[in-house]
Protein backbone atom coordinates (compact mmCIF):
# COMPACT_ATOMS: atom_id res chain seq x y z
CA UNK A 1 0.00 0.00 0.00
CA UNK A 2 1.15 3.47 -0.90
CA UNK A 3 1.78 5.73 1.98
CA UNK A 4 0.14 9.27 2.23
CA UNK A 5 1.99 12.03 1.22
CA UNK A 6 4.37 13.36 3.86
CA UNK A 7 3.03 17.15 5.19
CA UNK A 8 5.87 20.08 4.15
CA UNK A 9 8.17 21.81 7.50
CA UNK A 10 9.26 25.36 5.78
CA UNK A 11 13.16 25.77 5.56
CA UNK A 12 12.29 29.11 7.33
CA UNK A 13 11.10 26.82 10.04
CA UNK A 14 14.43 24.73 9.95
CA UNK A 15 16.46 27.77 9.90
CA UNK A 16 15.03 28.84 12.88
CA UNK A 17 15.55 25.73 15.29
CA UNK A 18 18.50 25.24 17.18
CA UNK A 19 21.29 23.37 15.04
CA UNK A 20 23.88 20.78 16.02
CA UNK A 21 25.96 19.30 13.00
CA UNK A 22 25.81 15.45 13.74
CA UNK A 23 27.28 14.23 10.32
CA UNK A 24 28.99 16.24 8.09
CA UNK A 25 28.17 14.44 4.86
CA UNK A 26 30.19 14.35 1.74
CA UNK A 27 29.46 15.20 -1.75
CA UNK A 28 27.38 12.32 -2.02
CA UNK A 29 25.85 12.05 1.18
CA UNK A 30 23.53 14.30 3.14
CA UNK A 31 24.47 15.86 6.54
CA UNK A 32 22.74 15.03 9.60
CA UNK A 33 21.34 17.62 11.88
CA UNK A 34 19.41 17.44 15.25
CA UNK A 35 17.24 20.51 15.65
CA UNK A 36 15.74 21.93 18.20
CA UNK A 37 12.32 23.94 17.69
CA UNK A 38 11.86 27.08 20.33
CA UNK A 39 8.74 25.61 21.34
CA UNK A 40 10.58 22.24 21.87
CA UNK A 41 10.09 19.69 19.71
CA UNK A 42 13.40 17.86 18.08
CA UNK A 43 13.79 16.43 14.58
CA UNK A 44 16.71 14.65 13.02
CA UNK A 45 17.16 16.53 8.87
CA UNK A 46 18.92 15.08 6.56
CA UNK A 47 20.08 17.97 4.22
CA UNK A 48 21.45 17.94 0.78
CA UNK A 49 21.52 21.85 0.40
CA UNK A 50 25.74 22.05 1.27
CA UNK A 51 26.50 18.98 -1.28
CA UNK A 52 28.75 20.25 -3.98
CA UNK A 53 26.08 20.89 -7.22
CA UNK A 54 27.95 18.40 -9.39
CA UNK A 55 26.93 15.51 -7.14
CA UNK A 56 23.61 17.01 -5.45
CA UNK A 57 21.59 15.18 -7.73
CA UNK A 58 22.58 11.96 -7.30
CA UNK A 59 22.99 13.16 -3.57
CA UNK A 60 18.90 13.65 -3.55
CA UNK A 61 18.64 10.57 -5.23
CA UNK A 62 19.99 8.54 -2.62
CA UNK A 63 18.22 10.64 0.10
CA UNK A 64 15.18 10.01 -1.79
CA UNK A 65 15.57 6.43 -2.07
CA UNK A 66 16.54 6.09 1.88
CA UNK A 67 13.53 7.93 2.89
CA UNK A 68 11.29 5.78 0.66
CA UNK A 69 12.23 2.49 2.05
CA UNK A 70 12.03 3.90 6.24
CA UNK A 71 8.37 4.64 4.77
CA UNK A 72 7.64 1.00 4.32
CA UNK A 73 8.88 0.68 8.41
CA UNK A 74 5.94 2.92 9.51
CA UNK A 75 4.44 2.25 12.38
CA UNK A 76 7.31 -0.29 13.65
CA UNK A 77 8.70 0.11 16.97
CA UNK A 78 12.85 0.55 16.59
CA UNK A 79 12.41 2.00 13.08
CA UNK A 80 12.93 5.92 12.56
CA UNK A 81 10.13 7.48 11.68
CA UNK A 82 9.84 9.92 8.93
CA UNK A 83 8.17 13.03 9.63
CA UNK A 84 8.40 15.90 7.08
CA UNK A 85 9.47 17.09 3.70
CA UNK A 86 11.43 19.96 4.24
CA UNK A 87 12.20 20.81 0.09
CA UNK A 88 13.79 18.58 -2.44
CA UNK A 89 16.67 18.79 -0.31
CA UNK A 90 16.00 18.12 3.01
CA UNK A 91 13.36 15.54 5.06
CA UNK A 92 13.09 15.50 9.06
CA UNK A 93 12.77 12.53 11.30
CA UNK A 94 11.91 11.28 14.75
CA UNK A 95 15.33 11.20 17.03
CA UNK A 96 16.31 7.75 17.95
CA UNK A 97 17.50 8.35 21.48
CA UNK A 98 20.71 6.12 22.72
CA UNK A 99 24.42 4.86 22.13
CA UNK A 100 26.11 3.00 19.39
CA UNK A 101 26.66 -0.54 20.35
CA UNK A 102 29.89 -0.86 22.33
CA UNK A 103 30.45 -4.60 23.40
CA UNK A 104 30.66 -3.48 27.01
CA UNK A 105 26.91 -2.56 27.31
CA UNK A 106 26.45 -5.69 24.77
CA UNK A 107 27.47 -8.00 27.39
CA UNK A 108 25.18 -6.58 30.05
CA UNK A 109 22.57 -8.49 28.26
CA UNK A 110 23.66 -10.44 25.28
CA UNK A 111 20.87 -12.79 24.74
CA UNK A 112 18.64 -10.17 25.14
CA UNK A 113 19.74 -7.59 23.19
CA UNK A 114 20.87 -10.59 19.78
CA UNK A 115 17.22 -11.41 19.93
CA UNK A 116 16.05 -8.23 20.01
CA UNK A 117 17.91 -7.93 16.91
CA UNK A 118 17.29 -10.98 15.40
CA UNK A 119 13.80 -10.56 15.91
CA UNK A 120 13.48 -6.77 14.35
CA UNK A 121 15.66 -7.99 11.57
CA UNK A 122 12.86 -10.77 10.39
CA UNK A 123 10.02 -8.24 11.20
CA UNK A 124 12.06 -5.61 8.38
CA UNK A 125 12.66 -8.53 6.02
CA UNK A 126 8.88 -9.36 6.09
CA UNK A 127 7.85 -5.46 5.40
CA UNK A 128 10.48 -6.54 2.17
CA UNK A 129 13.21 -3.73 3.52
CA UNK A 130 16.55 -5.69 3.86
CA UNK A 131 19.06 -3.46 5.85
CA UNK A 132 22.43 -4.79 4.80
CA UNK A 133 24.62 -2.88 7.29
CA UNK A 134 24.05 -3.93 10.60
CA UNK A 135 27.65 -5.37 10.94
CA UNK A 136 28.67 -1.47 11.32
CA UNK A 137 28.08 -1.34 15.53
CA UNK A 138 27.09 2.42 14.51
CA UNK A 139 23.92 1.63 12.89
CA UNK A 140 22.48 0.06 16.29
CA UNK A 141 21.40 1.75 19.16
CA UNK A 142 20.64 0.66 22.71
CA UNK A 143 18.90 2.75 24.85
CA UNK A 144 18.84 3.05 28.78
CA UNK A 145 17.03 -0.03 29.03
CA UNK A 146 19.06 -1.53 26.66
CA UNK A 147 15.97 -1.34 23.87
CA UNK A 148 17.16 -1.64 20.62
CA UNK A 149 17.09 0.77 17.74
CA UNK A 150 18.40 0.47 13.85
CA UNK A 151 19.24 3.04 11.76
CA UNK A 152 20.80 4.61 8.70
CA UNK A 153 19.27 2.98 5.87
CA UNK A 154 21.72 4.25 2.90
CA UNK A 155 22.62 1.00 2.31
CA UNK A 156 19.31 -0.68 2.47
CA UNK A 157 17.50 -2.40 -0.31
CA UNK A 158 13.50 -2.72 -0.87
CA UNK A 159 14.18 -5.02 -4.06
CA UNK A 160 11.12 -5.62 -6.12
CA UNK A 161 9.12 -8.75 -5.82
CA UNK A 162 10.66 -10.69 -8.91
CA UNK A 163 14.44 -9.57 -6.78
CA UNK A 164 12.80 -10.46 -3.48
CA UNK A 165 11.85 -13.98 -4.96
CA UNK A 166 15.78 -14.32 -6.15
CA UNK A 167 17.65 -12.81 -3.24
CA UNK A 168 15.26 -12.82 -0.42
CA UNK A 169 17.04 -15.37 1.31
CA UNK A 170 20.69 -14.00 1.01
CA UNK A 171 19.46 -10.70 1.98
CA UNK A 172 17.56 -12.79 5.27
CA UNK A 173 21.13 -14.00 5.92
CA UNK A 174 23.37 -10.88 5.82
CA UNK A 175 20.99 -9.36 8.51
CA UNK A 176 20.48 -12.57 10.41
CA UNK A 177 24.38 -13.36 9.94
CA UNK A 178 25.30 -9.57 11.52
CA UNK A 179 23.21 -10.35 15.02
CA UNK A 180 24.67 -13.66 15.06
CA UNK A 181 28.30 -11.95 14.68
CA UNK A 182 27.91 -10.20 17.70
CA UNK A 183 27.36 -12.98 19.67
CA UNK A 184 30.28 -14.79 18.19
CA UNK A 185 32.29 -11.70 18.66
CA UNK A 186 31.50 -10.82 22.59
CA UNK A 187 29.74 -13.76 23.75
CA UNK A 188 29.86 -16.72 21.99
CA UNK A 189 29.39 -18.64 25.26
CA UNK A 190 25.26 -17.57 24.67
CA UNK A 191 25.38 -18.98 21.33
CA UNK A 192 23.05 -21.89 20.93
CA UNK A 193 24.65 -25.06 18.98
CA UNK A 194 22.88 -24.46 15.63
CA UNK A 195 23.73 -20.61 15.76
CA UNK A 196 27.25 -21.62 16.61
CA UNK A 197 27.49 -24.06 13.49
CA UNK A 198 25.22 -21.43 11.55
CA UNK A 199 27.98 -18.88 12.53
CA UNK A 200 30.83 -20.76 10.87
CA UNK A 201 28.67 -21.66 7.81
CA UNK A 202 28.57 -18.26 6.92
CA UNK A 203 32.80 -17.69 7.75
CA UNK A 204 33.69 -20.66 5.44
CA UNK A 205 31.19 -18.81 2.65
CA UNK A 206 32.62 -15.87 3.21
CA UNK A 207 36.30 -17.08 3.00
CA UNK A 208 35.11 -18.01 -0.80
CA UNK A 209 34.85 -14.38 -1.69
CA UNK A 210 38.69 -13.21 -1.30
CA UNK A 211 37.38 -9.10 -1.69
CA UNK A 212 35.29 -9.23 1.47
CA UNK A 213 36.21 -6.74 3.95
CA UNK A 214 35.00 -9.00 6.52
CA UNK A 215 37.58 -10.35 8.75
CA UNK A 216 37.62 -12.81 11.21
CA UNK A 217 39.58 -11.46 14.23
CA UNK A 218 39.52 -15.05 16.21
CA UNK A 219 36.04 -15.20 16.17
CA UNK A 220 36.14 -18.45 14.59
CA UNK A 221 38.70 -19.88 16.91
CA UNK A 222 35.75 -18.70 20.10
CA UNK A 223 32.79 -20.15 18.41
CA UNK A 224 34.70 -23.17 17.74
CA UNK A 225 36.14 -23.63 21.15
CA UNK A 226 32.50 -23.18 22.57
CA UNK A 227 31.11 -25.83 20.46
CA UNK A 228 33.54 -28.65 22.06
CA UNK A 229 32.75 -27.25 25.16
CA UNK A 230 28.66 -28.37 24.94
Amino acid sequence: MKSPPLPEWPRSQLDSCHQQLLSRGSRWKPAVLRAVHSNGQVRIVKDCQAVPFLTRFAARYLMGRERRIMRKLEGMPGFPTVMEIVDRNAFTMVEMRGKPLEPDIFKLAPRRIADALLSMATAMNDRGVFHLDLRQRQNILLGQGLEVAIIDFGAAWAPNPVARWLFGGLLRNVDRSAALKYLARFAPEHLTREEAEEVLRGMRKRKLWVLSPYRARGIEEAVRKHLQDM
